[in-house]
């Protein structure tokens, strides 16, 4: 199979996105493709890697700073392999099309560093005994009900179609 890993990088503030991230690497892992997942504060270069997917979750509308942070530091990097990015959003629980809209708006940021080849869009999951006592009275104040929105299977699909695209990495 390949030669060089694919590196899952994402953002994650209570753990949802880093989940989907993993699931991610265990799917292309599944099909033998080398996968490494880190947290995008953790990642010190790109060297060795022949693709990367990139995720963050979406907070008032962006992706969490850092994750944009690592597409402009490492976009000379991203330019020269494949790049698939993901977000994930509570409010891609009800998937409309101005929600799954706004989730794509929200990777617009990195549009300028990075062109990538897919991009995935995903609900998320909201415990409010996870998010810090601000988060959680601003989130309770704005009705939202918490529960693990997150569709497993069509993340897993998602995974799935971007391993031909990897499968050839030499």
């Amino acid at each position: 199979m390949a030669e060089k890993k694919i590196l899952v990088a994402y953002a994650s503030r209570y753990g949802s996105t880093g989940e989907i991230a993993e699931e991610i690497a265990e799917v292309l892992r599944d099909v033998g493709v080398d996968v490494s997942v880190s947290n995008v504060l953790e990642t010190e270069n790109l060297t060795g890697y022949g693709g990367v997917v990139i995720g963050s979750p979406i907070y008032m509308g962006k992706w969490l700073p850092e994750a944009v942070d690592f597409v402009k530091n490492f976009q000379d990097d991203l330019r020269r392999v494949p790049v698939a990015v993901f977000a994930v959003g509570f409010s891609m629980k009800e998937a409309t099309e101005e929600n799954r809209e706004s989730g794509r708006a929200a990777i617009s940021v990195i549009r300028p560093y990075v062109h990538p080849f897919d991009v995935g869009i995903f609900a998320g999951k909201l415990t409010y005994d996870d998010l810090s006592g601000a988060d959680a009275e601003i989130i309770k104040m704005a009705g939202v009900m918490e529960g693990d929105f997150r569709d497993w299977d069509e993340i897993a699909a998602w995974a799935g179609d971007l391993e031909p695209l990897f499968k050839d990495i030499s």
